[in-house]
Parts: C-alpha cells; structure tokens; sequence
C-alpha cells in the first residue's frame, strides 16, 4: 500500500467547540496530506461551514469528500457545501441513501441523508458509491465495508435501516473509516465506528502493511457502561494503538472512561482544534 509523509487533522464539526465556534451532535474533518486535502463527512448542517470561514479553510482547495455513512449529523451540512464549491467528488458506501431511522420515548424519526441521490447531483455531487476500499489519495484509503468478525455487534433495535422495503435493526453496513498509512504507521479516521471499533482497527490493519497506532474521530460510546469501555481499551491496548482521539458520538461518559481504562493516551479535541501526526503516528494538539 502506498503511503503519505504527513497528516494534519483540522476539526470543523463536534460536540464540542473552542470559544466562538459552533459546536452540535456532529462531526466533519478537514485532513491534509502532503498530497491532497479532503474531507471526512459534513457535520450535521451549514454550520459547518461557518466554522470553516472562521478557522480560514478555503474550500475551494478540498478535492473530494468521503461519507462516513448515511446518518444526518454527517451528511446534514452537504448541500451547503456543494453550494459553496459547485462541484465536489464524494465517496461513500451504496447504502448511504438508504432510510435510517430512530426509535425512542419520541417516537420514529428520520436520522438519514437529508435529499437523494439524484437531487445531490443536480447540486454537483458526483458519487463514487463502493463497498469495497477506494484509494482516495495516496497512502489513504477507505475501508470499505465492514464485517463485524471480530467483534460481533450488540443486538439492538433502536437504530433501522429501510432496506429492500423492509425496516430492520440497522447493521450498519454503510459505515466506513479512512485508513492512513504513514512511513512507520498506519491511523485511522472514524466517523461514528457503528461497524464497531475493533472491527474498524482489524480492517486497517488488513489493509495497510504499518500498526495501527492511533484513531481519530467517534467511537459511538455514549450509550457503553464503564466494563464495555474496559473490555474495548484492553482489546485496542493488546493490538498496538497508543493514542485515541475520541470525538463526538463517543460522549462524555465513554470519554471519562477511555481515559481511565485504556492504557495509551486520549486527546481532548474538539471543533476548531488540529491534530498533527507525526510519522510513527504520534498525535498532538497544535497551540491555539
């Protein structure tokens, strides 16, 4: 697998925000290469890129977005976008247009990508709809879709999918991560990890030839109880990771909890913060 010298991870969308910028349930990610710009989802509305004025991002310079999966508060800020570019290459599962759902004490509500297909493209879209790995930019490389071999997912019922005319629990089979394979290490970039962190780090280590040794983004702890948390940080200490950076859907609770049990290090990130990685995949906060 081919690799790139450097990543540097700029933070658009979260749950969290530095002073005046805009935090909500949602998450987007500017990543640059030494060879190309991208992002990974677009949060969860327009404010995204408000954020992205404020923070100086051009635009203009992203070549292509990847699609986590097909929940709201990652593709909520996507027409806005296309708006601003005109025309922007996106990468995503072909079950990102599948209706998603939610069940709770409120009731059914639609969670999924706000248009279709077809209505995205009249804005500029053009899909790149794969559920095996794309290589993205060099030494980037989506995961495709994941099989949940090993780490079974939890039943559950609260999240569906429409599928074939039918709703059913979701499996998740949109989701997707980013695998970045640098000279001495490979880092990972989540959206929500619904397929499952240990599932997610076994695909990038499948897909590149370097450990991987650290994950950005969200890891969908906020429901986990503290031994669910345990049992992960143990399983991701046992394969090599040595630093997390837990975003958005990974909640306060799983937060407190990963850096009470796991025995790397997690970084407190949030929108307006960069991330720079190092070569062997350190990570660290860049001064504000």
């Amino acid at each position: 697998m081919s690799e790139t010298s450097q990543l540097t991870i700029t933070i658009l969308r979260d749950n969290v925000a530095r002073e005046g910028l805009l935090a909500a349930h949602g998450l987007a990610m500017l990543a640059q290469t030494a060879e190309s710009a991208f992002l990974l989802d677009t949060g969860d509305s327009d404010e995204t890129w408000d954020n992205a004025d404020r923070l100086g991002v051009d635009l203009h310079n992203v070549e292509l977005l990847v699609l986590s999966h097909g929940h709201y508060d990652h593709t909520g800020g996507l027409a806005e976008l296309l708006r601003r570019t005109g025309e922007m290459r996106i990468v995503a599962h072909p079950g990102v247009f599948e209706p998603h759902w939610a069940v709770d004490e409120g009731g059914r509500r639609y969670i999924g990508i706000p248009h279709s297909q077809s209505e995205f493209e009249a804005m500029g879209a053009h899909f790149e709809l794969s559920a095996e790995p794309v290589e993205i930019a060099e030494g980037v490389t989506t995961t495709g879709q994941i099989f949940k071999d090993a780490s079974p997912l939890p039943a559950q019922t609260r999240l569906q999918v429409e599928r074939d005319g039918q709703t059913m629990p979701d499996d998740f089979a949109d989701d997707m991560s980013l695998a970045v394979t640098l000279p001495e290490a490979c880092v990972i970039l989540t959206g929500c990890a619904h397929a499952g962190v240990i599932n997610i780090v076994q695909r990038c280590q499948e897909l590149s030839e370097k450990p991987v040794r650290a994950i950005i983004g969200g890891t969908h702890l906020m429901h986990s109880s503290e031994e669910e948390v345990r049992e992960l940080a143990a399983e991701l200490t046992g394969r090599g990771v040595r630093q997390i950076a837990p975003l958005h859907c990974t909640g306060e609770s799983g937060k407190q909890y990963l850096a009470a049990h796991f025995a790397g290090t997690t970084l407190a990130a949030g929108t307006g913060d960069t991330i720079l990685v190092g070569p062997d995949g350190t990570l660290t906060i860049a001064p504000r």
